[in-house]
């Protein structure tokens, strides 16, 4: 009989999965007990050969601040055909297609040995890939050269449908828009000035069709793919932009800013990821996308910044002349983004 570290491991080698503890404190008491906070490491592409193919959609908890799914740690009552869940012991009904169910015959989401399996939703809920690229070009030339090429490599990798942007920024920050045949065209914004998510949409104007999506989708969670209006100037799908913005990556120079020998080039880094997050959110809202930042230094732009690298090769006249007072002014911003 296994013991019960070689249990856990078992279970971690299965599903890859490792908590912080194995054990889940059962009252309010022990978890302010807690020394180590309660988390979790999780494989999400663990490979998983034996699992079954599970074609239809997970058995989610009737209760509203719950939510749990049917799992094999569930208390399930085959005669009158429920199940309890073991996080808030609410008790549940199957639903009509699950009448066949017994001790014999029992679905795949309560059997011990698939404590992980992977469900093929029948419905679509999830909206579009979204990729924007943040790309530095205070960057040495060999080092811009060897990222536009990996970039333009990249393209071929994605998806045809996933909605692709690009963003470049040194002392000003260009949104860069698609698909205009024969001519580059891109909006510049100042790197030391912030531009909020309303500021952006009226600039960009992107307020009609921003400002209808939200108030269909209000509640629902993500827009589904079709539902949403994927043309768009600076977010578009990979198989329509991937000529525009090959040559526009292949056009893409350092930034000709005239910097100061003793000085570091004017890196605009929290205004490129400002002005990023406000398109994002003006042109898909409630939707998950990923920003890429490529990025070759520190952010200099602003004038907090300039101050700390002046004093960065002496910490003690930094701690000195108290310029940490002045920190809150970046975690302010950070937390803003």
């Amino acid at each position: 009989m296994a013991t019960w570290q070689e249990f856990i491991h078992q279970n971690e080698d299965r599903d890859g999965v490792r908590f912080s503890w194995n054990v889940l404190p059962a009252s309010r008491l022990e978890a302010t007990r807690m020394v180590v906070p309660v988390s979790c490491l999780y494989t999400p592409l663990k490979e998983r050969p034996d699992l079954p193919p599970i074609l239809y959609d997970p058995i989610i908890c009737t209760r509203g601040n719950c939510r749990a799914i049917l799992n094999p740690l569930c208390q399930v009552d085959f005669a009158t055909k429920a199940w309890i869940c073991n996080f808030c012991f609410q008790r549940n009904a199957f639903p009509p297609h699950y009448a066949g169910i017994s001790e014999q015959h029992q679905p795949a989401e309560i059997i011990p040995q698939f404590s992980t399996i992977e469900y093929t939703l029948q419905k679509q809920t999830t909206g579009p890939l979204v990729f924007l690229l943040v790309v530095d070009t205070c960057l040495d030339e060999e080092d811009l050269n060897a990222l536009k090429e990996s970039l333009q490599m990249s393209l071929s990798l994605m998806p045809p449908n996933a909605l692709i942007g690009l963003i470049t920024f040194g002392k000003m920050v260009n949104i860069h828009e698609l698909g205009c045949e024969g001519i580059s065209k891109s909006y510049v914004f100042r790197g030391n000035k912030d531009i909020s998510a309303k500021q952006l949409q009226d600039m960009l104007g992107l307020g009609s069709s921003a400002r209808a999506q939200p108030a269909q989708q209000q509640g629902r969670g993500p827009m589904a793919p079709q539902q949403q209006e994927v043309h768009n100037r600076f977010l578009q799908p990979v198989h329509k932009c991937d000529m525009d913005l090959t040559d526009l990556l292949g056009e893409l120079q350092t930034d000709p800013w005239p910097v100061a020998a003793d000085k570091r080039p004017f890196r605009s880094t929290g205004a490129a990821l400002s002005v990023a997050i406000s398109l994002l959110e003006c042109c898909y809202p409630n939707t998950g996308a990923r920003i890429m930042l490529f990025v070759g230094g520190p952010c200099t732009q602003v004038r907090i910044f300039q101050m700390l690298n002046k004093h960065f090769w002496n910490r003690f006249l930094f701690i000195k002349k108290n310029v940490t007072q002045k920190l809150h002014f970046i975690n302010s911003f950070i937390n803003k983004i």
